[in-house]
Formats: C-alpha cells, sequence, structure tokens
C-alpha cells in the first residue's frame, strides 16, 4: 500500500494543485492512500521549520510532501513540493494536474474559507467537551501501535468518553511516533478528540486520567543486577514525581512493558503522593493468558472459557501459577449444563503427570516458540493483555471471575504490607478487591515468601539500610506519612477452599522464570521418589 502525507498552508494554490491530484490518484487506485495536514498561514512556518529538523529535510515551501514506510519499519521518504509531487506521479501512474492556474487561486481562497469554518467549529466542539487524558509511554513501540485501535474504538474506556492520547517517546523516535499518530487519526473514530507525540514527560502527563507505562528496561547483557535494578529504579521514581506534579489527582497508573515491574509500581506510588495507592497496580494477564490458552488446547476449548487461574508474584520476576481454584467452561462431555456451569480444571484434564511436567514446559517455552514463529517479539497479545486489564478496571468484570493482579499489598496472605504483589483479585464498577478465600498450603507459602525476599531486594538496592540489612517495605514506606494514609482494602470472597498446583517462577537476574511443582500434584509425583525434595525447577520468560 502506498500512503501520502500532503501537508501545505490553507491559503496555498500549489497546495490545491497537488491535493488534486492526490485525490485523483486516491479515486481510481486503491492502494493509494493520502492522508492531509491543512495548516493557517501563520502557522505553517513554525510547523514546516519543526517537521523539518526532525526529519533532516530540506524543504522550505508550500506544500510539503512524503511517502509514509511505517509499515515497513522506517520513516517518511521526502518527496518534495507541488512540482516534485506531479513528475512523481507521472512517472510512477502516469497521472498529471492540468489545473490553471487562476482555477489554483480560486480553489486555494475556498480551501482557506473552508479550513476557517471547520477550524471555528472543531473549538466549538472542544469547548463542550472535555476529553479523557490518556499518556503512553515508549509509543514508538509495535506494542503501542496495536494498542490504540482498542483504546479509540471505545471498548477500553467506555463508549461515551472522548479522549485526548498523548504519546511519549525519545527524541529520536518522535518521525515513527508521528507515523503511529497519523494512523490513529485515519482511524476516523469519533471518540479520539486530539492526539499528540512529544519527548517531554511534563507534557505528556499533564492532566492524566490514565497513564500507560509500556518501557522497555531489560537487563542489558553483562549489566551487573544491582546496576540494572538503580538504572530502573530511577526511571519509575521520576515517573512518580512527574505524576504527583502533573497528572490529575485520580490518575489511574498501569505500569506494564519489561522490566522490574512490581519495584517500578512501588517507586511510582511511593513518589506520586497524591494518586492512591490502589490507583497503581501491574497487569498479570499476559503470563496468565498463555497458561489459559496451553490447558484449552489440551482439552479442546475455547481459552476464553479457562477461569480463575493465579499468577502470584512478581510480574517482573518469579511468580507461582496456581490452578487451585481454576474452572472451565463449555467443555464437551457426559454432562451437560448452562453457560454458568463448569468443572475443576484438574477433573477436565485428568492427567496430573502432564500438569506436572509438559504443561509446565509447554508455557515455559510459549513465548519463545512465538517468536520463533514470528521472527519478532510478540506484540499483539501482549497489547490487548494490557488493555483488557484497563478495560476490567475501568468498568469491571460482570462475570465476577479472577485474575491476578500486580497490587499494594494491605498484609494479606502474610505479605508485608506496601509490597507491590501479584494477588487474586476481581474488579468491580472502577475498582478492584483481593480474593482472600484461597487456600495457601505450606509449599505455597514458602514459595510466595522467596518471592517477597525478591522484592524486598529489590526495594534494598533502591533504598540501603545503613548496617546493609533486608529492609522491608513497611520501612521503607515511613519515608512518606502521606503514602501510609493510602490504604488498600481486600475483601473476603467465596468459601472454596481447593488447594494450589502449580508454580511459576520469573526472572531474578535477568534470568527467565521458574516453574516448579507444589500442591496435591507434587505430592502425587512424589510417592514416586524416595524423598521428599521439592518439584524441580525449568523456566520460562514473562514479557508483561
Amino acid at each position: 500500500m502506498a500512503k501520502f502525507v500532503l501537508a501545505g498552508s490553507a491559503n496555498c494554490p500549489y497546495f490545491a494543485r497537488a491535493e488534486l491530484l492526490a485525490d485523483n490518484l486516491e479515486t481510481n487506485l486503491p492502494d493509494f492512500k493520502v492522508h492531509k495536514i491543512v495548516k493557517n498561514p501563520d502557522e505553517w512556518e513554525n510547523w514546516l521549520s519543526d517537521i523539518c529538523k526532525r526529519n533532516a529535510w530540506a524543504h522550505s515551501s508550500s506544500p510539503l510532501i512524503w511517502r509514509e514506510l511505517l509499515n515497513r519499519g522506517g520513516k517518511g521518504v521526502l518527496i518534495g513540493g507541488s512540482n516534485e509531487f506531479q513528475e512523481y506521479a507521472a512517472g510512477y501512474y502516469g497521472s498529471s494536474s492540468a489545473m490553471k492556474s487562476s482555477d489554483m487561486t480560486t480553489i486555494s481562497s475556498e480551501n482557506m474559507e473552508t479550513h476557517l469554518s471547520v477550524t471555528e467549529e472543531e473549538e466549538h466542539m472542544k469547548s463542550l467537551s472535555k476529553p479523557l487524558h490518556v499518556c503512553i509511554t515508549n509509543a514508538a513501540s509495535p506494542v503501542i501501535y496495536h494498542m490504540l485501535n482498542e483504546i479509540v474504538s471505545g471498548d477500553v474506556i467506555g463508549r461515551d468518553t472522548e479522549l485526548n492520547i498523548h504519546l511519549l517517546v525519545e527524541a529520536e523516535e518522535i518521525g515513527v511516533a508521528e507515523g503511529v499518530s497519523l494512523e490513529a487519526m485515519d482511524m476516523a473514530s469519533p471518540l479520539l478528540r486530539e492526539i499528540s507525540v512529544t519527548a517531554d514527560p511534563n507534557e505528556a502527563m499533564n492532566r492524566a486520567s490514565l497513564i500507560i507505562v509500556m518501557d522497555d528496561l531489560g537487563q542489558n547483557e553483562n549489566e551487573p543486577w544491582e546496576d540494572w535494578i538503580r538504572r530502573c529504579g530511577t526511571v519509575y521514581s521520576n515517573y512518580g514525581t512527574i505524576i504527583h506534579n502533573w497528572a490529575s489527582s485520580d490518575c489511574k497508573v498501569v505500569v506494564a512493558g519489561s522490566g522490574p515491574l512490581n519495584l517500578g509500581a512501588y517507586l511510582i506510588q511511593r513518589e506520586a503522593k497524591n494518586i492512591l495507592r490502589q490507583n497503581v497496580i501491574v497487569p498479570s494477564r499476559l503470563p496468565e493468558n498463555r497458561a489459559k490458552s496451553a490447558i484449552a488446547r489440551r482439552i479442546n476449548v475455547n481459552s476464553s472459557g479457562i477461569v480463575d487461574i493465579i499468577m502470584w508474584g512478581n510480574c517482573g520476576g518469579s511468580s507461582h501459577l496456581d490452578l487451585s481454584k481454576g474452572r472451565v467452561h463449555g467443555c464437551e462431555g457426559a454432562i451437560w449444563g448452562p453457560p454458568s456451569y463448569s468443572r475443576p480444571i484438574k477433573d477436565m484434564v485428568h492427567d496430573d503427570k502432564w500438569l506436572q511436567n509438559e504443561y509446565l514446559q509447554t508455557v515455559k517455552t510459549h513465548a519463545e516458540r512465538l517468536q520463533n514463529a514470528l521472527q519478532r517479539p510478540a506484540s499483539v497479545s501482549e497489547a490487548h493483555a494490557v488493555v483488557a486489564t484497563i478495560s476490567d478496571w475501568w468498568s469491571g468484570d460482570n462475570n465476577g471471575q479472577i485474575y491476578s493482579l500486580g497490587v499494594t499489598s494491605d498484609g494479606c496472605y502474610e505479605i508485608p504490607e506496601g509490597l507491590v504483589f501479584s494477588l487474586p483479585v476481581k474488579f468491580h464498577q472502577g475498582s478492584w478487591r483481593v480474593v482472600e478465600d484461597v487456600s495457601i498450603t505450606n509449599e505455597l507459602k514458602a514459595e510466595l515468601a522467596k518471592i517477597v525476599d525478591e522484592l524486598q531486594r529489590e526495594i534494598e538496592v533502591i533504598f540501603p539500610s545503613p548496617n546493609k540489612a533486608k529492609q522491608s517495605p513497611e520501612t521503607v514506606e515511613e519515608v512518606s506519612e502521606d503514602n501510609n494514609n493510602k490504604k488498600v482494602f481486600g475483601v473476603k470472597e467465596g468459601s472454596d477452599s481447593t488447594p494450589g498446583v502449580s508454580d511459576v517462577q520469573g526472572p531474578t537476574n535477568g534470568e527467565e522464570n521458574e516453574i516448579t511443582r507444589s500442591g496435591p500434584l507434587s505430592r502425587i509425583a512424589e510417592e514416586s521418589e524416595t524423598d521428599t525434595k521439592e518439584g524441580t525447577t525449568v523456566t520460562e520468560t514473562d514479557e508483561v
């Protein structure tokens, strides 16, 4: 597909001639697409200078025409002005414009009148609406490219909420992000009031009611673990300070991407003292969805029918996969029931050996196999996992399902208060609440204690105690009395006490996640062993 951008001053006769030619080509060629940018005469010079400087182009008049190569992973290629576009169209498409000079002048005057009328109407409409400001960091990432469609369609925030989206990128990536913003505008969504690109985080997070942190902060090769934690800590702490100074007081923050995500959420809510602690979360949906899809393929059901799988622990590190409350809907068998009818995962799989071995190996290698097949990191599933979490958080899940979510602990399940930890939650009308009736075996308790120690070691790197001893999150939290006043309340749910099944552990020092055995299935496996050692450990890469 050939996509061209035609930009110019509203009163420019040469813009009128190029516009007519571009419209004819778009009408007659199915793969020819044009995006128009019309500026007021008093805005044109500054806008032209800015975009040429960013793209290292040499052009000084109206119009400015370039071809977008975003789908090929590159920035736009400059064509030039009206004459250059005429030559380009004649050479490639055998088409040209025979518009007379008098017609060019007449049409340019009409264009100016139309532009002023449209601008006045747009300003009036903007004055009547109060759009929700959304900031997305690392906006040049392919994940954000796939995320935008779901956000502006109304499926995430709501179909009656207009959006102002601010894309935050590094200065050298502004060109790519500009292409992403053009794609978003080309969707012609009635809910997208405005989309902007900036390298200034203060500007991007100004008045934001939703901030999606998607930074790629993976550990570099040969980078010491403590240096990596400090580098990430600086980024997240700076975000927290900016959010405190610029974002809306009711702002919701989603910490995703890659890196020590739980630590990131902890530092952001620590620095953003005006934001409620329950408004900073870390999604666990991607590894949770992958665990569901592995079971769905095994028993031949839709993966959406696998519910209530729990991912405990560190969303950017070690975690524990728990199937104790997991159930299956829509399964075929001798017993049928209404859509609400479900059966435990263990009963449907009916293969403890597979659950303890092959299943864990399948979950472990899924991300690697997917990346090898695509020849690039997965982005669609990651984007959907983030927006699905936001959608459930914003509007609530009507089915009452249990999901996993990195949240600030209030002390439930003996997780230290103030520590950000992935826990089982339910969503309801814009909030979440911890499910507190999950049965915790001694084996699971030991695994959770290891993950707590891992998270506390990360915090210790950022806030070392004078005597080098391990410092609990409560001690670090005492730095801010305001934060101590923020509470996260868990709500007891149900009475099911089915024990746990298996563990998944993720990267700690930049390594892969580990999957271990625990719960009744591990005891079944241990009956054939001569000792009572804990299950062996393998690894899995966790991307969210």
